[in-house]
C-alpha cells in the first residue's frame, strides 16, 4: 500500500510525502483544509485554473498534476504535484531567527532573481495567470535551485472574501490594501514576491502584525541598500505612483536596483545556509518521519530521520496496542513450511481450473442482478449554477436554459456560460465526464 509521510502544515492545510510500497517518493498532496472547500465555488475555481495550466510546464515550478476529492464525513480536497528533496524558504528564515547562520545579502538576491524569473515566465503565458499565493511556504530550495509550488490556487483564494489581514494571519498570502474585492492578480505577485525578499533581507519570518500596509518600521530597521529599498516600495505598493505591473518588469528593476547597489547573487550562500535549514519550533519539522496507515492516522517509522528533528508524537492506534515478537512467528512459519507436503502437479491444475470456473459464474450472475454504474457509460457531467441574487438567466453556449438556481447535464467539454443580471457576466466552465461542477456568481446590489 502507498505510505504517507507527513512534511509539515500550514494555513492551506496538511502536505504529505507519498510514497509507493518500496519507499519511493512518488509526489507531494496538499490536502486542504476543510473550511476552505466547503466554499461552494473554491473548487470550481481550482478546477478551471488548473485546465487553463495544463500544458504549462517549466522548471522553476512543482507541476500539479490532479485534484483529488478525498471521502469521509467532511468532504476535502486534495492537490497532487511533484515531489523535489529539499528544504522550504520558511525553515531557512525560521533556522536563521532561531539563532543558525543569517541570510546573506548574496543569497537573498539569487533567491529574489530566481522566483521573479520562475513568476516571469508564467505571467507570460496567455489567461492573464498569475499564482496568488506566493510565501516562503510554497518555495522549495533544492540542489541550488528555487522551485516554486502550488501555482493553481490564486484564483480559488479569491472565493473566501477574506479580509487582507485575515488572508494574510491564516495562509500567508500577502494582499495590498485596496478598494474593491481582493483579486490576487499579476500586481499581487509582484507584492508577494516583495514581502518574500523583506523577510529574506531581515533573516527571519514576517510576523502576524506585519501584514502588507503594516511594514513601515521593518523597512525602516532592516539593513537594506537604499536602491534595493526604493525596488522594495514599488514592489510592496507604497509607491502608489510607481508600482510593478508584472513580473517581468519586477525582474528588469531588480537587476537595476543589484546593480545600482553593487550586489551579486550568491548562490553558494544558499546551499550552506540551505542545508542547514530546520524547524526552529520543532512542532513540525520539514521530513518527519511519519507514515500513515491508509485510515489517515500516523504511525511512527521503523527507521530513524536522516535529519536530526525533533520527531511528532502521534496517538498509538488500538491495532498497534499489542506488540508481535517477529523471531516467534518467523520460527513458526518455518516449522509449518518444512512439515507441509508439496501439491501434486494434477492437484494444482485442478485447484486453478476450479477457481477460474467460480470466478467467470461468480461474475456472470452478479451482473445479472447488478446493474453498471452510469458514469460508465455516461459521456456527460453535472452543471450546477448559483446566483445571488437568484432567478437570473442562464444562457449556456448561447441558448436559454432556465433561471438560477440551475442544475444542468452537459456533454464533457467546454461550454461558455452567460448570466443576465444588468451587466451580463460571460464565463467559460469545462466539465468532465461524470463530474458535478458548481459556479456560484454574485452580482451587486442594484442601486434604487
Amino acid at each position: 500500500m502507498p505510505q504517507e509521510e507527513l512534511l509539515f502544515r500550514d494555513g492551506l492545510g496538511d502536505r504529505l510525502l507519498v510514497r509507493d510500497s518500496h519507499g519511493r517518493p512518488v509526489h507531494e498532496s496538499l490536502v486542504l483544509r476543510p473550511e476552505l472547500a466547503a466554499i461552494p465555488s473554491f473548487e470550481f475555481a481550482l478546477n478551471e485554473r488548473l485546465w487553463l495550466v495544463e500544458r504549462f510546464d517549466h522548471p522553476a515550478f512543482l507541476t500539479v498534476r490532479n485534484i483529488v476529492s478525498v471521502p469521509g464525513r467532511v468532504p476535502r480536497i486534495s492537490l497532487i504535484s511533484d515531489y523535489t528533496a529539499g528544504v522550504r524558504l520558511s525553515d531557512v528564515l525560521a533556522q536563521a531567527e532561531a539563532g543558525g547562520r543569517p541570510v546573506s545579502a548574496g543569497a537573498a538576491a539569487f533567491v529574489i532573481k530566481e522566483i521573479l524569473q520562475g513568476v516571469a515566465e508564467l505571467h507570460r503565458q496567455s489567461g492573464e495567470l498569475s499564482h496568488g499565493a506566493l510565501a516562503p511556504e510554497r518555495i522549495v530550495l533544492a540542489d541550488g535551485k528555487v522551485r516554486i509550488a502550488d501555482y493553481v490556487l490564486g484564483p480559488a483564494i479569491e472565493q473566501l472574501r477574506f479580509s487582507t489581514e485575515r488572508y494574510w494571519k491564516e495562509l500567508r498570502v500577502a494582499v495590498p490594501p485596496s478598494a474593491g474585492a481582493v483579486r490576487l492578480d499579476r500586481r499581487v505577485d509582484v507584492a508577494q514576491i516583495g514581502m518574500i525578499a523583506l523577510a529574506l533581507f531581515a533573516s527571519r519570518p514576517l510576523r502576524d502584525s506585519e501584514h502588507a500596509g503594516g511594514l513601515g518600521d521593518l523597512l525602516t530597521s532592516a539593513s537594506i541598500a537604499p536602491p534595493i529599498r526604493s525596488w522594495l516600495l514599488k514592489a510592496l505598493h507604497m509607491d502608489q505612483r510607481r508600482v510593478f505591473v508584472n513580473a517581468a518588469v519586477a525582474l528588469q528593476g531588480f537587476n537595476e536596483a543589484l546593480t545600482e547597489a553593487g550586489l551579486r547573487p550568491a548562490p553558494r550562500d544558499l546551499h550552506l545556509e540551505a542545508g542547514r535549514a530546520s524547524r526552529a519550533d520543532g512542532a513540525l519539522p520539514f521530513k518527519a518521519p511519519v507514515l500513515t496507515k491508509p485510515t489517515g492516522v500516523p504511525v511512527p517509522a521503523s527507521k530513524p530521520a536522516p535529519v536530526a528533528l525533533k520527531p511528532l508524537k502521534p496517538k498509538r492506534d488500538a491495532w498497534q496496542a499489542h506488540d508481535v515478537d517477529q523471531r516467534a512467528s518467523g520460527s513458526s512459519g518455518t516449522t509449518m513450511a518444512a512439515s507441509r507436503k508439496p501439491l501434486g502437479p494434477g492437484f494444482r491444475k485442478f485447484l486453478l481450473i476450479a477457481g477460474s470456473l467460480i470466478l467467470i459464474t461468480g461474475a456472470f450472475t452478479a451482473a445479472q442482478f447488478i446493474p453498471a454504474p452510469d458514469w460508465l457509460f455516461s459521456q456527460t457531467g453535472t452543471l450546477v449554477i448559483e446566483s445571488n441574487p437568484q432567478g437570473v438567466q442562464v444562457l449556456v453556449n448561447g441558448k436559454a436554459q432556465g433561471v438560477t438556481p440551475l442544475t444542468l447535464k452537459m456533454q464533457s467539454g467546454r461550454h461558455e456560460v452567460e448570466l443576465r443580471h444588468g451587466k451580463a457576466k460571460i464565463f467559460n466552465v469545462f466539465v468532465s465526464r461524470g463530474d458535478r461542477v458548481v459556479q456560484y456568481v454574485e452580482f451587486p446590489a442594484r442601486r434604487k
